[in-house]
């Protein structure tokens, strides 16, 4: 069966009928939501929370803060009902910004910028890029229970009122994206960033992933709360980017509802322990930061000592802000436990991230990239295996486990929420 991807400069792949398992990816929604119909309901019952009108009522400066280029989220689309609600409370366009939650991400463009929020938004208000490395930028606002420093962007403390608009999908790191998250990580400063991935490293798998309540999730909320996030618009969306519901209230009764769906619709029945799993990273392509989150999903479907190949264009290489994945590759996890704990790894962030990856990547399986964006040279440098075609791929993997594998096929595997029969 030949199998196509979203990069057509990558080409496809034939598979033999006699080794293919299944090919799988989230659900689309039949019909699609009528975004508009859901916005609507969202603002007018909000989850949790007053009105948005309501909470701005008598306030002076709110704060719209967006997720980044890297999530597919039509931010776009949600901000005109975040200004109608703003207006209607009284405010200016003058006491109205954006902040676009980088994390550790490089700046947005502003083409880029104007794509998420929409061109007269981005013309007409002020708009700015969080700068993490900054220690300016951001304040000191307290320690978590753990003892830990939450820095925050000024622009929050400064702010009366503080909206969050992003996305709620699965996600190794902390059960579910959205929520207190546009902030922590999405807003803070680099050592409260560090510490809160670190917690992750902690925390056995079965604890976290597609759980909404676990303990990375409680430090995120208690911290987000902490920093003054006000109020939370969150979508989810389909296996085709189409937002199938909004949430919209507060940071943790919505989320938690709005996970309730996301569940439903990115949950996936998967066969276990395939020889061979084939994913792509569509649309989290940027760069293999991204696209870790398909192997996530990819590792717990492949067999002890299988393949995974990943399929990714990786725009714009390994990761353009922490040079650290190239100069220490992936190792042995208790390796790079060491390397965090001995602060030659300054960022945890990296660390979680190595981390994730080479939980499958040297501890349990092989992993092919088929990638455009990220030389021969340095995909090896960094101990993965290199293909410049999907086909070469699947040629390579057959040599390692034999002509006889079991091939399992994962369209947007960074999506999904996997489940095993």
């Amino acid at each position: 069966m030949r199998v196509d991807f979203p990069y057509k400069e990558l080409g496809c792949v034939e598979i033999p009928e006699k080794n293919l398992r299944g090919i799988f990816g989230c659900p689309d929604a039949e019909p699609p939501a009528n975004l508009d119909a859901l916005l609507d309901r969202a603002f007018t019952s909000p989850i949790g929370s007053p009105p948005l009108r309501d909470l701005a009522a008598g306030e002076g400066r709110a704060l719209i803060v967006s997720d980044d280029i890297s999530r597919p989220t039509p931010v776009h689309a949600i901000v005109p009902y975040v200004l109608r609600e703003l207006q209607a409370a009284g405010l200016e366009e003058t006491a109205i910004e954006f902040m676009m939650a980088l994390g550790t991400h490089r700046f947005m463009t502003p083409e880029e910028i104007a794509a998420k929020l929409g061109t007269e938004t981005a013309s007409r208000y002020r708009v700015f890029n969080h700068d993490w490395k900054d220690n300016r930028a951001c304040q000191f606002i307290g320690e978590t229970s753990e003892g830990v420093e939450v820095w925050v962007n000024r622009k929050v403390t400064e702010a009366d009122l503080v909206i969050g608009i992003g996305r709620i999908m699965p996600i190794d790191v902390c059960g579910f994206t959205g929520g207190g998250k546009i902030l922590i990580p999405g807003l803070c400063g680099q050592i409260t960033n560090s510490e809160m991935h670190w917690v992750r490293a902690k925390v056995p798998d079965e604890e976290v992933i597609g759980r909404r309540d676990n303990p990375i999730r409680r430090w995120i909320d208690s911290t987000a709360r902490k920093a003054g996030l006000h109020f939370i618009v969150n979508v989810i969306m389909d296996g085709r980017q189409r937002v199938v519901g909004v949430v919209a209230g507060d940071l943790e009764e919505a989320h938690r509802k709005g996970c309730e769906t996301a569940r439903l619709v990115h949950e996936v029945r998967l066969p276990a322990n395939s020889d061979i799993v084939i994913a792509d990273g569509y649309p989290f392509d940027i760069e293999f930061w991204q696209v870790n989150k398909a192997l996530d999903t990819a590792g717990l479907a492949v067999r002890p000592g299988g393949v995974v190949i990943i399929v990714s264009p990786c725009y714009e290489g390994l990761s353009s802000t922490h040079p650290e994945i190239l100069e220490f590759g992936y190792r042995k996890v208790h390796e790079i436990i060491e390397l965090v704990e001995s602060g030659r790894i300054c960022d945890k962030a990296v660390g979680i991230h190595m981390i994730q990856v080479s939980k499958v990547a040297v501890e349990k399986a092989t992993v092919i990239l088929v990638t455009a964006g990220i030389p021969q040279r340095d995909v090896e440098r960094v101990g993965l295996l290199y293909a410049s075609t999907p086909a070469r791929a699947l040629d390579m993997a057959f040599a390692r486990v034999g002509k006889h594998a079991s091939v399992t096929v994962l369209r947007n595997s960074a999506e999904m929420l996997a489940r095993f029969t």
